[in-house]
């Protein structure tokens, strides 16, 4: 994987500002009604049991998957994930989200406009996946595998958690409420669509310097 990741730099290392400009970032991310990511806490010796250096946990607590994607134009629409993404549900969501998203970003040529990101993901590489990409002429970028760090729209879920979770949430409804309104409304989502995309070079770069290997992304 770290060869791999190499040589996908050294490909897209020429490629300036405006060719990653072109490219749709997309993903699918799971996000939970409490915040279950790793938190760091400052205490003074002794204080480990207190309640304010606790945080709460759910055995079993309620979560959604959704799938969406970024480009410099801003967020795209979301499609909410029902069960286990397939590539029957993959293949409906890139028809009835993803396509018209691009017309609304870049009209009705969308085959000469833009460039779509995919990890390797199952159903993303499946038959029936490839074969709508191919009827549709839409370019789908190569991609390495195990490479999150390359994707800026990682970055953004982790943005898009912190503002959800800035309001407390107890249940699915509220959960998905919140979703919507931070996403399609937040200033900072917008502002960082552009800016995350435009830092593509400077993360290939990396990916470059560390040889394959993980980097600070």
């Amino acid at each position: 994987m770290k060869k791999a990741r190499l040589e996908w730099a050294i490909k897209h290392k020429d490629w300036s500002v405006h060719q990653w400009e072109r490219v749709i970032f997309s993903d699918e991310s799971t996000i939970a009604v409490l915040d279950d990511r790793v938190q760091s806490v400052r205490r003074r010796r002794g204080e480990e049991f207190l309640p304010g250096c606790l945080r709460k946990t759910v055995k079993f607590p309620t979560k959604i998957m959704v799938w969406g994607a970024i480009s410099v134009k801003g967020p795209s629409r979301l499609y909410i994930v029902e069960g286990t993404m397939d590539s029957i549900k993959y293949v409906d969501m890139l028809e009835h989200r993803l396509v018209p998203q691009i017309k609304d970003w870049y009209g009705e040529d969308i085959a000469q406009q833009c460039i779509f990101q995919q990890d390797s993901a199952p159903c993303h590489v499946a038959k029936r996946s490839k074969a709508w990409f191919q009827k549709n002429k839409i370019k789908v970028l190569d991609w390495p595998g195990n490479s999150p760090d390359m994707s800026p729209i990682e970055t953004l879920w982790d943005t898009l958690k912190d503002e959800i979770h800035n309001v407390p949430i107890t249940n699915k409804v509220d959960l998905i409420a919140r979703l919507i309104k931070v996403w399609f409304h937040s200033e900072i989502i917008k502002r960082q669509c552009e800016s995350l995309i435009q830092g593509m070079p400077r993360r290939v770069d990396a990916l470059i310097k560390a040889k394959g290997r993980q980097t600070k992304y």
